[in-house]
């Protein structure tokens, strides 16, 4: 089985509007628009799906940690298993 890996620095609007954008040339490594995927952050498996505007609502990724402009995420695949990586991601500040 082939391992795929989908990798880049997220732009400032992603990072603060919690999207990522997929372009059209790289729209074949996710599943079809609406078709939900598991993607799986740390130790934690998510449900989500790209939306008919070719992009990845990816909010409920940020509970455990904040993505920055310029911050890289790595998505591999291997078969219908999607992980991501984002090695630039920090937690969140604690507040005092």
């Amino acid at each position: 089985m082939t391992v795929k890996e989908y990798s880049r620095p997220l732009k400032k609007a992603e990072a603060r509007h919690r999207y990522w954008g997929i372009l059209k040339d790289e729209r074949d490594f996710f599943p079809d628009a609406g078709e939900i995927f598991k993607l799986k952050f740390h130790d934690k498996t998510y449900d989500l799906k790209v939306n008919h505007k070719n992009d990845i609502m990816t909010g409920q990724l940020y509970e455990l940690g904040r993505f920055l402009e310029g911050d890289r995420i790595t998505v591999t695949k291997k078969g219908k298993n999607y992980a991501l990586e984002a090695q630039d991601t920090k937690p969140y500040p604690e507040l005092d």
